[in-house]
């Protein structure tokens, strides 16, 4: 189950940031939206839930990381049972499952180390786009076949100081 975050305007919480404050800590999600006109929208939370949540992602990522060096069969449950998580991974082809999986789950530890789980949001969005390209067979076409006015591959640019 989830529960939505209490939504505000970052104008009350300037203007009434106790009112506001409690309105946040007596929901249980203990989040805030705040909306900004014409910016993002922020959203507010204690510290202690925000380390709860980078525990949540380090434990969990300890565990999937112990699981596939202990047991080679561990990748191939974790990619069986994938779906459950990202029900789009079903158009993937298998190794691709797999492949996703494994930086999935060592852009995690990456993410805990930097304490920056965002980090995984990317992978997750990359991974659901080309979901989308192997779901839709007219998508797939148009960016897999070759065309005439190819050029080849681009040489990656010059970095300097290397």
């Amino acid at each position: 189950m989830t529960t939505t975050p209490v939504e505000a305007n970052l104008s009350e919480l300037l203007q009434k940031p106790t009112d506001t404050i409690a309105r946040m800590q007596s929901n249980a999600h203990r989040g805030i939206r705040l909306h900004r006109r014409g910016e993002e929208d922020l959203y507010l939370t204690t510290a202690a839930r925000a380390e709860e949540a980078v525990l949540a992602v380090d434990s969990t990522t300890r565990i999937f990381v112990a699981m596939m060096k202990s047991d080679p069969q561990a990748v191939k449950i974790l990619t069986h049972v994938f779906p459950d998580a990202f029900p789009w991974v079903r158009y993937l082809p298998d190794a691709a499952v797999r492949e996703f999986l494994v930086e999935f789950v060592e852009t995690a530890r990456a993410a805990v180390d930097l304490d920056n789980v965002s980090l995984l949001a990317p992978v997750i969005a990359a991974w659901k786009s080309t979901a989308l390209v192997h779901a839709d067979p007219e998508l797939r076409q148009a960016l897999t076949e070759p065309k005439g006015d190819d050029l080849g591959p681009v040489e990656p640019p010059e970095v300097p100081g290397e």
